[in-house]
């Protein structure tokens, strides 16, 4: 029910903030622009029945990081970043294998990825001193190296888990504590395998 009705508000959203692309601005001050770091943890929504086709449950978690890049004269940011995906997995597998250091035993597999992101929109600042801020944000993530395997095992047998990321919305409120962005995402997908993500970001010029 809430994901059905913040779809039409997010897209509206992302029209908004694409449509700030076209818009010239004008300031007196010397334009400045310089670049912002983060870093993220994900609870991600997977669509259940391609979950379901690869054995892998239909949430998983993620951690990441970015870059931001920004201009005085302009309220849009541009995010570039990745992530690492785990997933939980229902086809785990153990193989008997021989380390480096000649131990040898069986291990168990993971299932993880990586992930690619591209976000671009506007961050509108409000409140007192203007420490709060309201984010809307159009985005397009990649799936690269999605796999069920042993790490550390050249050799040993793998699975790969095809799960696709795509295009999706962004929207988020935060507040900044000194020189440190705290805030929280929500990001629904329009394409792809992916349903919607959770995200609690920390940024910072550091």
């Amino acid at each position: 029910m809430f994901t059905s009705l913040i779809k039409p508000f997010l897209l509206g959203g992302c029209l908004i903030a694409a449509s700030q692309l076209t818009l010239a601005q004008t300031n007196n001050e010397v334009r400045q622009t310089g670049w912002s770091w983060s870093g993220h943890v994900d609870h991600i929504n997977i669509d259940k029945q391609a979950a379901a086709e690869q054995w892998i449950e239909n949430t998983a978690f993620a951690i990441g990081g970015a870059a931001e890049y920004y201009a005085s004269d302009s309220e849009n940011t541009l995010s570039i970043g990745a992530s690492v995906l785990f997933y939980r997995d229902d086809a785990e597998f153990s193989q008997y294998v021989e380390d480096w250091w000649g131990d040898e035993g069986y291990e168990e597999s993971d299932a993880n990825a990586f992930m690619l992101f591209a976000e671009y929109g506007p961050k509108y600042r409000f409140g007192q001193d203007n420490m709060s801020f309201f984010s809307v944000r159009g985005g397009v993530s990649g799936i690269l190296g999605s796999e069920r395997s042993i790490s550390n095992c050249s050799n040993c047998y793998s699975e790969d888990i095809e799960i696709d990321g795509g295009v999706y919305g962004v929207l988020g409120i935060g507040q900044t504590l000194g020189s440190i962005d705290v805030s929280l995402q929500f990001q629904q997908y329009f394409s792809g395998d992916l349903d919607n993500t959770l995200r609690l970001k920390i940024s910072g010029a550091f």
